[in-house]
């Protein structure tokens, strides 16, 4: 991903509206992309600070940057589960399909012997 395509994404990850392919590149590059970070974090600062004067509080203590880490984590580990778990699911329906298949053959066999 370059920085261009990074830096149009910002506010959809922000939003948490990016697929989780999209996702999973955008943190990769801006974890290793100074610029695209420093963009990131101007956007996560402007955006938390806005919530807060929305929300009627004020977070003069607010670590944003931590809170930016934070986030990067959580959103690229959310993605990662939701993945695995999909994955986990297909596997245990093909298990169980494979099972049925040798229960009925099983028994196909049985009744047809008979």
């Amino acid at each position: 991903m370059d920085c261009t395509k990074c830096q149009s994404l910002i506010e959809g990850f922000l939003k948490q509206s990016l697929s989780a392919a999209e996702t999973e590149e955008f943190i990769r590059h801006v974890k290793g992309c100074p610029e695209c970070y420093g963009e990131l974090e101007v956007y996560h600062m402007v955006n938390s600070v806005v919530s807060e004067l929305d929300s009627g509080e004020e977070g003069n203590d607010t670590d944003y940057k931590a809170s930016l880490e934070r986030m990067l984590n959580r959103v690229g580990t959310k993605k990662r589960r939701r993945r695995f778990a999909r994955y986990f699911i297909f596997a245990v329906v093909i298990t169980l399909l494979i099972v049925i298949y040798f229960l009925l053959s099983g028994m196909l066999g049985h009744l047809t012997a008979g």
